[in-house]
């Protein structure tokens, strides 16, 4: 879930913090407040893409920052690992410097670039509103909505379809491979060949980039570490051959009387552990330092072997990775190249009876998962319509369409038909809506607005939380022209999605405000002639000043507040209940 974000210099935002937590939060405030910017300064730190213009003015840049808790199962921390992110324990830190000029992107402090930023931050938040980090507007990603939707036979065909077609990909990229050229095929070893052995002859070992880099930087300054050392050290110890000189010798002095004495009167025994514990210390520190100026004085050369091996590194990086790690990857997949290029155990005819077959198999078990998928497709739409009833769209049309292409070289449905498939499958899948009577069902993009649109995906994950596996959820427009019964049906979803994910809501709504676990309010203010947005965390008297505000009350009504402390205190119940109920 998203822990905290930091916001500075972004748009109105000038030093901002927001600490958040589980359940649901709900963010309120007067219209133009800044709620949205936000929501926008999040976005920024997911990786959606933002122009200078959201720097605030007179500054050179701005920064975004969100901090992450992922479980051990995280998608995105398998993301970042994939992408060579270094794991830091359970936090996940996403940011983004915004300039003028070049903008940088950072995950958990390492550099990254603003693809990697987006490819992590798809499995950390979903933003549903007025924003471009809408799954639902993405076709692509209708097909894995369904999917999620399966059940363990659903899921059991998935994964038999990924075996297939890994199998049957890796059979036709080993025929294309024996297919090769021979001439091509020479070359090509020749060059993979001499890569293993330049990187091999290196003798490399992983992370002595960073070990030499530091080495570097010690022994550059070598002379200011041995004469700060060396003081330190005599200071301690002038005489090195002979105990007692210096510092020590006051210690040990001192220990030895305060011993003596503790014997008399036991109250010094603590001041006598004390000074026998510091002197022990301090002798260690002295031998510690003495081995230390040592090793200085150890190799004056070091300095010139450091840099040749860190030049042969750089040499090394120019044409396999970005650094030692990267180049052993390199290093250990030209190796496997190498062997399937030699590899003379199975022929090509061989192997061509071998894809027939795995086509064959392949194509059964996109036919299954297809019609699975059909299936589902079906239930799903009726069960989206059913939950966006209560959400004022009563008249609404949801339907999961799902179509294949014809391709002679496709796979087999053993009926007689061929078609296209990737690794998704042989399915395209896309959802179709119709929010009002008398309108046809047309794709999202083309019809859903945004607040219909959080309503939407409200509906979705209303159904069931294993639809998506992001942690935390942002809606914004979900109370867009509602009132009444619907705002407490959208109140009602939103703390049934919250149970397994933290949901973060924008809202005007009091009906919605009272039901969430935490209050924040946003506001706007005049600092030394700039207006700037703050945000406070709402304790209880503040949230029904707040609620009694969104219900349209004048301030300071005693009336307005008791109605806003009771609608709170039963809306909190009326939360509980339905937790408690799951």
């Amino acid at each position: 879930m998203l822990r905290e974000l930091r916001i500075n210099n972004f748009a109105l935002i000038d030093d901002l913090t927001i600490a958040l937590g589980p359940g649901l939060v709900a963010l309120t405030g007067e219209t133009g407040a800044g709620k949205s910017i936000i929501i926008d300064a999040l976005n920024a730190a997911l990786g959606e893409r933002i122009g200078a213009d959201a720097i605030r003015g007179g500054a050179a840049t701005a920064r975004v920052e969100a901090v992450f808790d992922l479980p051990d199962t995280s998608a995105a921390r398998a993301a970042a690992r994939d992408a060579g992110v270094a794991d830091a324990g359970d936090t996940l830190t996403l940011a983004r410097t915004i300039a003028q000029g070049r903008s940088q992107y950072r995950v958990n402090g390492q550099a990254t670039s603003l693809t990697t930023l987006r490819q992590i931050g798809e499995h950390l938040a979903d933003i549903h509103g007025q924003h471009e980090h809408q799954q639902l507007f993405h076709e692509e990603s209708h097909l894995r909505f369904l999917d999620s939707f399966g059940d363990e036979a659903h899921d059991a065909l998935l994964v038999d379809w990924r075996s297939a077609w890994g199998e049957l990909t890796a059979a036709r990229a080993a025929l294309d491979q024996l297919s090769m050229d021979e001439r091509t095929r020479a070359q090509r070893l020749d060059l993979l060949s001499f890569q293993v052995e330049e990187i091999n002859e290196a003798g490399l070992r992983a992370g002595e980039d960073d070990d030499l880099a530091a080495e570097r930087e010690r022994l550059m300054h070598s002379e200011k570490l041995r004469e700060g050392t060396t003081d330190a050290y005599l200071a301690l110890d002038s005489d090195p051959e002979a105990e007692g000189a210096g510092a020590l010798e006051a210690l040990r002095a001192g220990a030895a009387t305060i011993a003596d004495l503790a014997e008399v009167d036991p109250v010094l025994l603590p001041v006598a552990e004390a000074l026998m514990s510091a002197t022990s210390n301090a002798e260690e520190a002295s031998r510690s330092l003495r081995d230390y100026v040592e090793t200085l004085d150890a190799d004056p050369d070091r300095i010139e072997q450091v840099e040749a091996r860190l030049n042969l590194i750089a040499g090394l990086r120019r044409k396999y990775g970005a650094n030692v790690r990267e180049i052993l990857a390199h290093c250990d997949a030209a190796a496997a190249e190498i062997d399937s290029l030699q590899s003379t155990e199975h022929s090509a005819e061989a192997l061509q009876e071998r894809i027939e077959q795995l086509t064959e198999s392949a194509g059964a078990t996109a036919t299954d998962l297809s019609a699975s998928r059909s299936r589902l497709a079906a239930e799903l739409g009726t069960r989206v319509e059913v939950e966006l009833r209560p959400l004022g769209m009563a008249d609404a049309r949801f339907e999961v369409q799902i179509e294949s292409d014809a391709d002679e070289a496709g796979l087999p449905d053993g009926s007689g038909g061929h078609w296209a498939a990737d690794s998704t499958g042989i399915d395209r899948v896309r959802f179709l809506l119709s929010a009002n009577v008398g309108e046809p069902l047309r794709p999202l993009s083309k019809v859903a607005s945004g607040g219909e649109l959080s309503r939407l995906m409200l509906a979705i994950k209303s159904i069931g939380a294993g639809l998506s596996q992001v942690p935390t959820l942002v809606f914004d427009e979900v109370d867009a022209n509602i009132g009444g019964v619907t705002a407490h049906a959208v109140a009602e979803k939103l703390v049934a999605v919250s149970g397994p994910a933290q949901v973060l809501v924008i809202t005007h709504l009091a009906q919605i405000a009272c039901m969430a676990d935490r209050q924040i309010n946003v506001s706007k203010s005049v600092r030394d002639g700039r207006t700037v947005v703050q945000v406070t965390e709402l304790d209880d008297d503040a949230r029904v000043a707040e609620i009694a505000r969104m219900m349209g009350e004048t301030e300071g009504k005693q009336s307005a507040r008791q109605h806003a402390a009771e609608m709170l205190r039963d809306a909190q119940s009326q939360r509980d209940a339905l937790r408690a109920a799951d």
